[in-house]
């Protein structure tokens, strides 16, 4: 019973980690915009503020899955990835404040709304790492070993989210490249971490 408890306090400790990013994102300000060129020429695609969000499904998702469907030390491991993630990437925000360009949005339909909704409640700045891809990568290179049956839906889900964080103006590319080698750094010191069954 007692390690029924442990487990899903590991669970909400993961998940609670995502959100050391909100406190981070209200106090930071200022810091470096690493638009480039390219990332001036990405038009606004308001329809992917809808992959953006349910990013969250696919966290939580394998969040879930692996938690309650995989060995413990796969699980554990796992949650350390993304506790760490949380916690390395709130640290990098506050000594590299780093920020991202927003379009205007005009558009009053439904998918201009959910970009509006966005830019209301996420500042612009904790652009790099991008936790969209971070999480995203994490969670990618976790189900291809896991499933690997699946790895092209895992990679489709994976590069449509991080595109997302372009069309809406979330993220610049250097953002998103940073975040992928960020994941990569975190799986792979973390992976040094021996946890026995």
């Amino acid at each position: 019973m007692l390690k029924n408890h442990l487990k899903y306090l590991l669970v909400i400790i993961t998940i609670a980690s995502f959100f050391l990013y909100l406190p981070v994102n209200r106090v930071v300000s200022g810091g470096y915009n690493l638009e480039t060129p390219l990332d001036k020429l990405i038009p606004l695609l308001p329809i992917f503020a809808v992959p953006y969000l349910l990013s969250w499904v696919f966290w939580l998702g394998t969040i879930f899955y692996i938690n309650l469907r995989q060995k413990k030390s796969t699980a554990i491991n796992f949650d350390i990835k993304l506790i760490a993630a949380g916690v390395f990437s709130s640290i990098i925000y506050l000594i590299v404040p780093t920020f991202a360009s927003r379009a205007i949005i005009n558009g009053s339909d439904v998918f201009s709304n959910l970009v509006k909704m966005i830019y209301d409640n996420d500042r612009s700045y904790s652009a790099a790492p991008s936790g969209h891809t971070f999480y995203s990568v994490l969670c990618l290179i976790a189900l291809n070993k896991l499933a690997p049956k699946y790895k092209i839906l895992w990679f489709i889900i994976t590069a449509v989210i991080i595109l997302s964080t372009f069309f809406i103006k979330q993220h610049n590319i250097l953002d998103a490249i940073s975040g992928i080698l960020f994941a990569l750094v975190i799986s792979y010191f973390t992976d040094k971490i021996k946890i026995g069954d």
